[in-house]
């Protein structure tokens, strides 16, 4: 693992900052030795079903589990952290570049979908990464714990477009859906958590332990989950889909790419002294693997068709990350 060493101002831990091509050099074997150890999760998975040890089923209710009380956890977990203004500008810095990169992803997507003809589970897939439970476990094991802080505004910013426009859009619906957001758990805890870090308040005790213990989990039990589904899964027809191999390249290095030169070329690096650190977070969680929720919208609103393709989608792209990601943190040390 590797941490980003700041002065006391910043309060983080005390040191002069590192050698910033070193600092990302080192970010970048750290990605490769983190998304090698979450791969042995999957395959753990991927033989429990194929063995017959587990059953697909139980992966739902795996996904359910993570979904309404991991990753909750995981978001509250980030704020435990003592109040101070340089970690708030931080995280203001890091809405702001989340906005502009969801923006970016809703032009892209609507040129790819007028270009080259894409239903609403294609498009969607395109615009929505996994910014949660693939990316802070990631960001925690990669950066250091302390550092999914700055990933909670881009958790809120793509569950807020998700739960609303992303929703709307797989259900048909013309008008935006706000009706999920506040029943939403993990936009909940973002703002809970919010205010514990601004209270300076700690969960207590033994419940502070187990919310603790409950967000540690979180990276293990979604990879093995992954697993699970591709035990399940038709992988020769998943590995022959074209059209799926055509979104994840967009997903996984067209939108990636075209938010790095976004936030190079709009100058928003200007406007916090370690832009160039908390910005890695923005790129890297950009280029993660299409969300889990377009696959469950799917299931909801849309025929069999359209949740076999949007699985498909989600597999791919959830294997061939672990070959993209480290690619992009290489890019960004370059061009950042």
């Amino acid at each position: 693992m590797i941490r980003f060493v700041f002065d006391n101002a910043w309060g983080i831990s005390p040191g002069k900052i590192l050698e910033k091509e070193v600092v990302f050099m080192e970010l970048t074997l750290a990605l490769v030795q983190k998304i090698s150890s979450l791969s042995i999760l999957i395959l753990l998975g991927f033989l429990s079903v194929r063995t017959k040890l587990m059953t697909y089923e139980g992966s739902r209710a795996l996904s359910q589990f993570g979904l309404n009380f991991l990753t909750p956890c995981a978001v509250l977990e980030a704020f435990q952290y003592k109040f101070e203004l340089q970690k708030l500008s931080g995280m203001g810095f890091v809405l702001l570049a989340s906005l502009l990169t969801a923006a970016l992803f809703a032009l892209l997507g609507n040129v790819f979908r007028r270009t080259f003809t894409l239903n609403t589970v294609e498009t969607l897939s395109l615009e929505f990464p996994n910014v949660g439970n693939f990316m802070i476990p990631l960001v925690a094991g990669t950066m250091g714990e302390e550092w999914v802080i700055y990933l909670c505004p881009c958790v809120f910013v793509f569950n807020l477009f998700a739960f609303s426009y992303g929703q709307s859009a797989m259900a048909g619906a013309r008008k935006i859906s706000l009706s999920m957001l506040y029943k939403n758990v993990v936009i909940i805890c973002s703002f809970i958590g919010l205010a514990l870090f601004l209270f300076n308040w700690k969960i207590p005790g033994v419940l502070g332990e187990a919310v603790h213990s409950m967000s540690s989990m979180m990276g293990p039990v979604y990879m093995f989950t992954v697993g699970m589904i591709m035990g399940h899964a038709d992988l020769k027809k998943v590995f022959r889909n074209r059209k799926a191999w055509f979104i994840c390249f967009g997903r996984l290095f067209v939108f990636p790419v075209a938010t790095l030169l976004l936030l190079k070329v709009c100058g928003i690096s200007a406007l916090h002294p370690y832009s160039r650190e908390i910005l890695a977070i923005v790129v890297l969680a950009s280029g993660a693997p299409v969300a889990v929720t377009i696959t469950q919208f799917a299931q909801m609103y849309a025929d069999e068709q359209a949740s076999v393709a949007a699985s498909t989608i989600n597999i791919l792209s959830t294997l061939l990350c672990l070959l993209t990601m480290p690619c992009i943190s290489a890019l960004y040390q370059r061009i950042a």
